[in-house]
């Protein structure tokens, strides 16, 4: 018996032994799956992710309401579904657990356990818009939301309280490349552009920091004279080529000139006259109108009266504007508006319509410059915006 009993100990000691061992040897992790992409790749906008070490007072396992979370240590293999609320507070009334100020104006978002600062492919499963967020903010608690996004992140997915999406991270390495679920038939399109230095207004004809890069000269053989009768404009709403504004330019007309389509006449020879209008008054017997030749424009008349003088500022003082947007949140529209200003540089106002706010940004005195900063918009900010005539 005691045979026995010395038999089983000694195999119960061999078993513990060999048990020992395994739980001493380094644990194999497995290496991360890259993403898979089964379709076309596509291109999307949002927050640029760019790599910003982890925050460690933010990075913390926390306990809240009773319920333990655990922060995200390997984002390749997380992916998540479900409601996404909207955070919409004042500008700068909450901060955020990066230690930022909250502005409902970035593309940001806040979760429960994703790292911060962290970036996430955010897709509204049910119009597949995608957008990429960045992630500086704990939450949404409370409720069944999955996350929280600013109100700009939800007004380019257009999502409600009651949308459901899904969460991809984006993992972005320190020599800036991105992998990871968010990337999977995902390229991130770039938000920054190289803008040429500021000119020294001081009287100089350059910025210090920018040398003018001395030009190749061209030889007397590479030098042809131009023929502006061989010239076309692109330009539609430009003056002609053939005219002194140049190569097409849009020229201002004076006040009080009205341009007519009538050629110049020869010296020596009469003027012609500008059809009147019937409703117009007629001018005084004996009294012609006296030719007028504004730089960039054709041969006009002048009218001697003064309805006709009067209808030229008229016209010029229409202008353009551009429609960015309209909401029904009148504080929301006049946010959105002084954001468009401080960062374009131009006016703009907010026109109401019953319960509609119209952002608005002008008025241009030209087509062509209010189309400069529509295509400012739609390069820089994915901005959708279209030219409408100034009111009077």
């Amino acid at each position: 018996m005691r045979k026995q009993w010395l038999g089983v100990c000694i195999a119960a000691g061999l078993l513990s032994a060999c048990t020992g061992n395994d739980v001493g040897q380094p644990q194999q992790q497995a290496a991360p799956q890259p993403a898979v992409c089964n379709g076309p790749i596509v291109e999307i906008s949002g927050a640029e992710p760019r790599y910003e070490p982890p925050i460690a007072a933010a990075n913390q396992d926390y306990q809240r309401d009773g319920k333990n979370y655990r922060i995200v240590q390997d984002m390749s293999r997380f992916s998540q579904a479900g409601l996404a609320a909207i955070y919409d507070a004042e500008p700068g009334s909450n901060q955020t657990a990066s230690g930022e100020p909250f502005d409902p104006m970035q593309l940001t978002a806040a979760h429960p356990t994703l790292p911060i600062p962290s970036y996430a492919r955010i897709t509204n499963l049910a119009n597949g818009r995608m957008i990429v967020v960045r992630i500086n903010d704990r939450g949404p608690y409370g409720n069944d939301r999955a996350i929280s996004l600013s109100r700009a992140a939800a007004d380019r997915l257009n999502t409600s309280n009651n949308t459901k999406v899904r969460i991809d991270p984006i993992i972005v390495a320190q020599d800036g490349s991105l992998s990871g679920p968010g990337m999977a038939c995902t390229t991130v399109a770039k938000q920054t552009y190289a803008l040429p230095a500021r000119p020294d207004l001081s009287g100089g004809m350059g910025s210090v920091s920018s040398a003018p890069q001395p030009q190749p000269v061209a030889s007397e053989s590479d030098v042809r004279p131009i023929n502006n009768d061989t010239l076309q404009s692109e330009d539609t709403l430009g003056a002609p080529v053939k005219s002194g504004g140049f190569l097409g330019a849009p020229a201002p007309l004076t006040a009080g000139v009205l341009e007519s389509d009538t050629p110049s006449q020869p010296t020596g020879s009469a003027p012609v006259q500008t059809p009147t209008p019937v409703s117009a008054p007629a001018t005084a017997a004996g009294t012609p109108n006296a030719p007028v030749t504004a730089p960039g424009t054709t041969q006009g008349t002048v009218a001697s009266s003064a309805p006709a003088a009067s209808a030229a500022p008229a016209a010029a003082s229409q202008g353009y504007m551009l429609q960015v947007g309209a909401v029904s949140d009148g504080a929301r529209a006049q946010q959105f508006l002084q954001k468009l200003t401080q960062q374009y540089g131009v006016p703009g106002k907010v026109n109401q319509n019953g319960a509609v706010y119209r952002i608005q940004l002008g008025p241009f005195s030209s087509r062509n410059e209010a189309a400069a900063i529509q295509q400012r918009l739609l390069s820089e900010a994915q901005q959708q915006s279209f030219i409408t005539a100034a009111a009077q």
